[in-house]
Formats: structure tokens, sequence, C-alpha cells
């Protein structure tokens, strides 16, 4: 008989209050994206406390050999930039967790001149008990996005290096959980990948297509890593 196929769950809710009340979650690995302030509409200052609540409530709910993955964009906010990789590393430092690999994915081609958003976004992955596995190295540089299926995506060749990462190092996971899932780019991904997944999203048309949203035929969706 032939496994089931990955089943998707979207929650339309709150993905802060939701982790808070899952800490250690089973057989799983979470891989966020949170908004930056533009998107809530808050100021700076209320908008870093979010985020460093969100960052909390993420590595508190991964279990231990789960891997906690945030993909990242940072922020220029009136002439300065705001690092939401370095507010990720505070959090995990403050919680003892140790960081597994720190990668960056091109968003423009390297030594293009652009002013605002930035060029590239982060990955980071952590985990208290997995271990990076120097037998199948990754490079530490994406060039390529991948496909951007709306204007805040992370691209689908980021969702693709997170995925695979989990599916490298963590063979207990499972199910994969994304809160601010916004349409579904990663939960198509995992999905792909023969992960279940969980979305949260607290914007309802956004969660309405995460529920059924697919990979485009040119999007990394290889399950063979």
């Amino acid at each position: 008989m032939s496994d089931p196929s990955p089943r998707r769950e979207v929650v339309h809710g709150d993905a802060v209050a939701w982790l808070a009340e899952r800490p250690g979650l089973v057989d799983s690995s979470v891989i966020a994206t949170m908004p930056d302030v533009s998107e809530l509409g808050v100021s700076l200052e209320r908008w870093r406390e979010f985020f460093l609540a969100a960052a909390r409530a993420v590595l508190l709910a991964v279990p231990d050999d789960g891997l906690g993955i945030f993909i990242q964009t940072d922020n220029k906010h009136e002439g300065r930039w705001v690092s939401k990789a370095g507010l990720v590393l505070r959090v995990a430092d403050e919680l003892e967790v140790p960081l597994l690999f720190h990668k960056i994915v091109c968003r423009r081609p390297p030594g293009s001149l652009i002013h605002g958003r930035p060029g590239y976004s982060h990955i980071l992955a952590f985990s208290r008990r997995a271990r990076d596995d120097a037998a199948h190295p990754t490079p530490d540089v994406l060039p390529d996005l991948g496909v951007l299926p709306w204007s805040h995506s992370i691209g689908t060749r980021a969702a693709e290096a997170a995925v695979t990462a989990v599916r490298r190092l963590s063979p207990a996971t499972t199910r994969i959980v994304v809160p601010f899932c916004g349409i579904g780019t990663i939960l198509a991904v995992a999905n792909a990948h023969g992960f279940d997944a969980v979305g949260i999203e607290r914007n309802r048309k956004r969660a309405e297509a995460a529920r059924s949203f697919t990979l485009e035929p040119d999007a990394p969706a290889s399950v063979s890593s």
C-alpha cells in the first residue's frame, strides 16, 4: 500500500499565540518568516517587541531534535538598517539554542546598486540536539531566489533550502510548522518533500490561498534530497 499524501492544515489566527500554547511540538520542525514593520503597521518599537516575542515562541516550540529555521530579509527604517538576523540571534543566545548554519540568499544579482530593501535574505537554522552534517556540505550563498509567488514571498529556492535542511538534519521530523505562512509557499514545498505541514496566518485571504497553493511547474520540488 502506498503512503498517504502529505497533509496540510492552515489555521487562520495569531501565530505567536498558537506557538505559545504548544511548546515542544512533537515530531516537528518550524520554518518562520516573520513580518516586517510595514506589514504590521505599528511603531518600530512595537514591532521589535513583537518580533522578539515571535522568535522566542518559535524556538520554544521546537523539540530538542527538531530545527527552528528563520528566513528573514533585513529592513531599512528611516535611513537606518534593522537587522532581523541580529534579533533572531539575540533570542537564540538568550535561550541557549545553538546556531547550526547561517546562509545568504541573493534577492538581486551580486553587485547590484540598490537603495532601501536589501538584495539578500538570511536563512538561520537552530537546534538543541541536531548537528550539521560535514559529510554533506551545502553552499553558504544561494545565488537564485527562485519563483516569487507574491510580493512578500521568500522565493521557492529559499524555501527549498530550508525544507531540505530539515530532511537532512532532523530525521525525526514528519511535520513542518510554518507560522506567518502567507499564501503557502513553504507549505507547498514541505508537502512536495513528503512532510505534513501546518501553517498559521492572521490574514484571512492569505490563509484561504495557503490551503490550496501549489508550486509552479518550474519551481523546485524535488523529493530526492
